[in-house]
């Protein structure tokens, strides 16, 4: 298997946590947009940064650490991966939150990206929600997991 494009069954998205890529970086915390990305594929966060420097090798240096991710890039890496990212309107830049708790997203694996961070957002419906991203394995979203932040974008993950 090329690594780069990893296998990724439907729900492989979160079976994996941000203690492991902080381990697989020695102790130290990954950025957001590189951990969203290996979550979501269930890679390592070292294939999470190469698929980055595939699809946009004029930002992300071949040996620079990747701080700043951009959304194009990582709905292409994702979509590189074999995981397709389909955007979806927000309108009015709601909390994240209001978003999930107003009913409007289907149960399933979401990349979102909120004001300057990425996470991963699972919604199981009735307004319940689990975060995944560089620090949260699996916490119920709340006021203290990003509930209060801005969606500035949205992609439902899969097909």
């Amino acid at each position: 298997m090329d690594e780069t494009r990893p296998h990724f069954p439907r729900q492989e998205a979160g079976r994996r946590g941000a203690e492991a890529l902080m381990a697989e970086r020695g102790g130290i915390l990954p950025w957001c947009g590189p951990a969203c990305i290996a979550l979501a594929i269930g890679s390592s966060y070292a294939i999470a940064c190469a698929l980055l420097r595939t699809v946009a090798p004029e930002r992300y240096a071949p040996e620079a650490e990747i701080a700043t991710t951009y959304w194009r890039d990582m709905v292409a890496a994702l979509d590189h991966a074999g995981v397709p990212a389909s955007p979806r309107a927000v309108e009015g830049r709601p909390t994240l939150l209001r978003l999930v708790r107003q009913g409007g997203l289907e149960p399933g694996f979401y990349l979102v990206r909120v004001t300057d961070h990425f996470l991963l957002l699972r919604v199981h419906g009735y307004g319940l929600a689990e975060v995944h991203d560089n620090r949260l394995s699996g916490e119920v979203l709340t006021t203290r997991t990003h509930g209060l932040c801005r969606v500035t974008h949205l992609a439902r993950l899969g097909s």
